[in-house]
């Protein structure tokens, strides 16, 4: 598995704030902090040499250098995406295409990473992003599930926090079974050809971008084209406090798994790890 080795580069943005859940970057799973294991993971599908977390805070800047990553420094933005920008802007050499991969998604799957690679690699003229299978009526109605529909072509024809496509049988299950197949749960990692990134970052707020708190839309709205990559399953990224606890339990049976496979001890939290 590898990401192409040439014009590519993967940059985690990172705040040290979060609303629902404080320092959450910071915070301790299986011995490691959440943005440690996606930096790790990151860096499974690539080269550590193409991987980056920008940040503008000093503790998250120690924290990446103390396990061994590259940081470049930002100051404040409104965005994810905004930060990326700013950052790939320091590059000597900047890359031919950027992925933007979040802080939070600690159990991503390196293959996934790899997908967006490839079509960048393939000269994809759009943004890349990727879509799994809604498993359930729950996930359907979920606010902190981010749905996409798409056109034939594969490309988003929109993003919502709500039950999409509406359906006239309601939001019940047999509005489900009619949308299921039709929709997807977009997972949250944007692979941009680096001219299409610094485009984007100048858009300006958009009306549904703005009510749907989802800043895709803005690219959907300046008339920008965002291809689904289809994935066999997402997994859950640290939004709430549920999502926190699920990720530690699994990121704990993988560690227990890994070294009782390989005689070894899970590692214990590195200093100034922190737990919620």
């Amino acid at each position: 598995m590898g990401c192409p080795r040439s014009g590519l580069a993967i940059v985690i943005p990172a705040r040290l704030d979060s609303s629902r859940i404080p320092r959450k970057l910071l915070l301790s799973a299986a011995g490691r902090t959440i943005l440690e294991w996606t930096y790790r993971r990151a860096v499974a599908a690539c080269r550590a040499e193409a991987v980056w977390v920008a940040t503008d805070s000093d503790e998250i800047a120690a924290t990446v250098t103390g396990f061994g990553g590259q940081v470049l420094r930002t100051g404040a933005h409104p965005s994810g995406t905004h930060r990326v920008a700013a950052a790939v802007a320091q590059l000597a050499e900047p890359p031919d295409g950027v992925i933007n991969l979040q802080g939070d998604e600690p159990l991503i799957d390196p293959g996934t990473i790899v997908k967006v690679a490839e079509r960048l690699r393939g000269g994809a003229p759009s943004i890349v992003t990727c879509g799994a299978p809604l498993r359930s009526l729950a996930e359907w109605r979920d606010p902190s599930v981010v749905k996409v529909v798409c056109r034939a072509d594969g490309t988003a024809l929109y993003f919502s926090r709500q039950p999409i496509p509406g359906s006239r049988a309601g939001t019940g299950e047999e509005g489900f079974a009619l949308a299921r197949g039709r929709v997807y749960q977009h997972v949250g990692i944007y692979g941009f050809p680096t001219p299409l990134l610094a485009r984007f970052a100048r858009l300006e707020a958009t009306p549904l971008a703005e009510i749907e708190g989802l800043e895709q839309l803005r690219a959907l709205e300046a008339g920008l084209s965002i291809e689904v990559v289809p994935i066999e399953a997402a997994v859950p990224a640290v939004d709430t406090p549920g999502d926190l606890e699920r990720v530690r339990r699994q990121l704990a049976h993988e560690v227990k798994e890994s070294a009782n496979h390989r005689g070894r001890r899970p590692p214990r939290p590195a200093p100034g790890e922190q737990e919620a």
